[in-house]
């Protein structure tokens, strides 16, 4: 019994004196490393800075919006569709405004034609009509007159009555003042339009064409149109859908002019005071390093703003501000799409 519990405590050490040198062998043999799938490119530039860049159209990104909160009706584009300036990209319910606009340009209408009536003035019919009333004062005046001259040449003035006289004296006198009236009226006609009443018109006509104009402008903002020539990026906006109330921070639609990519490259703040216009600049696609694009200078944006695209390294310094340079991507380019992320090296001056 004592024999055999001996060769069990060998057996156990011998198993274990195995499995620590196999242990230590396996720590001291050399690994095999995977090899990144992503190569990180290399600065080709003795001194260069270091900045992330964003591809965007030459034109910018163009947030679409409209200037006022309604259904849409309809939207005339899809994306990836070009479009031409002033092109339709959607419209707007707008029943009540084509009303609205048709009711004013009644009114408008109506303003003009009496504004047209007023200046035409004296019309043949009132002139003629006027004119004989003025022949017929005159006649009566004349009747009168001769009945009340011979009453006053009488010799005897008791061949007629105190009455008599007296009624032939105020129709006379009455028949003088319906000449009179009968000639101002006729004056009145030949004259025109009073002044005032012209003046008053003029102005009415001009108020019914401002709210005509201002229905027809209503009208055409349910219409909006493309700014420029353009390819249409993103829609977020369907037909039935009611507009959101702020389209700044969440754009219905963007459009660009994509026939040229420009590159937004963000230079640390550190690194901004040896950057030079005229310098050389490259880029490459991330996860691409072979492919390599040459850029040229297009203008720099001398706010410094705050750092927006992070690139997820360990060391990258979140809380500085960076200056923006736009850059041209030059001749041939492989595919680029719009936001694309590339890794910019600019020749850096002397630091």
């Amino acid at each position: 019994m004592h024999r055999s519990y001996f060769f069990g405590v060998i057996a156990i050490t011998l198993f274990c004196l195995l499995f620590i040198i196999v242990s230590m062998w396996r720590q001291v043999s050399p690994t095999t490393t995977a090899t990144p799938i992503a190569q990180h490119p290399v600065a080709p530039y003795s001194s260069a800075i270091a900045a992330l860049g964003i591809t965007e159209p030459s034109s910018g990104n163009i947030f679409i919006g409209s200037p006022i909160n309604r259904i849409v009706s309809s939207v005339a584009v899809n994306v990836g569709d070009k479009v031409k300036k002033n092109d339709v990209l959607f419209s707007l319910e707008d029943g009540d405004l084509m009303a609205q606009f048709v009711a004013q340009e009644v009114a408008y209408e109506i303003a003009v034609a009496q504004l047209d009536r007023l200046e035409a003035l004296p019309e043949p019919e009132d002139l003629a009509i006027a004119q004989a009333a003025v022949k017929n004062a005159k006649a009566q005046l004349q009747l009168s007159k001769e009945q009340y001259e011979m009453v006053q040449g009488l010799q005897d003035s008791r061949a007629i009555s105190q009455e008599e006289y007296n009624r032939r004296l105020f129709t006379y006198e009455q028949a003088q003042a319906k000449w009179q009236q009968a000639h101002a009226d006729l004056e009145k006609v030949r004259s025109g339009a009073w002044q005032p009443d012209l003046f008053i018109a003029r102005l009415q006509t001009l108020q019914a064409k401002a709210n005509a104009e201002r229905a027809e402008q209503d009208l055409l903002r349910t219409v909006i149109r493309a700014p420029i020539d353009a390819t249409v990026l993103q829609i977020k906006i369907h037909a039935g859908e009611y507009l959101p109330p702020n389209t700044t921070q969440s754009p219905i639609m963007v459009l660009g002019n994509i026939d040229e990519m420009y590159v937004r490259a963000s230079i640390n703040q550190f690194d901004a005071p040896f950057f030079r216009p005229e310098a050389k600049a490259v880029a490459y696609l991330q996860g691409d390093p072979s492919v390599q694009l040459s850029l040229e200078f297009v203008r720099m944006e001398p706010y410094l703003v705050s750092k927006q695209n992070l690139t997820n390294e360990l060391t990258e310094k979140v809380d500085t501000r960076v200056l923006q340079v736009i850059y041209r991507i030059a001749k041939e380019h492989p595919p680029i799409f719009v936001g694309q992320q590339l890794d910019v090296f600019i020749e850096a001056g002397n630091r």
